[in-house]
């Protein structure tokens, strides 16, 4: 686990959005089952840009998109909110913030997208 008093001090307090969380977990299903963005994209009918946004946390996903991804996936969609929450829980375990909107403040997610990949890649 990463030292929660690393986190602390003057700098700002590390972030991570929801969405990204929902993302990751979405890029390590579909990392697992051989897919690429591109043939994620084709199931929504998007373009592979627009795909990349919703799993980097860049573009808001709907309920029904999130339906078409956990079909192609072949999971349900709560086993892909489950993942993301339980990084959420590793994350504010380490001291950073998982608000459920967007972060302004670029520091702070990008102290917050490197612990998050940090504790990924312990898993």
């Amino acid at each position: 686990m990463i030292n929660p008093q690393a986190v602390k001090g003057g700098g700002p307090r590390p972030v991570v959005p929801y969405n990204t969380l929902v993302g990751k977990a979405i890029e390590a299903l579909r990392s697992q089952a051989g897919l690429n963005q591109s043939d994620m994209a084709a199931a929504l009918e998007l373009g592979q840009s627009g795909y990349s946004k919703l799993e980097s946390g860049q573009a808001a996903m709907t309920l029904a998109q999130l339906r078409v991804i956990a079909a192609k996936l072949k999971c349900a969609p709560h086993q892909i909110l489950q993942r993301a929450d339980e990084l959420a829980v590793r994350l504010e375990k380490s001291g950073v913030d998982v608000p459920d909107k967007k972060e302004d403040n670029k520091a702070a997610v990008l102290i917050g997208l490197g612990l998050l990949f940090a504790i990924m890649a312990k898993s």
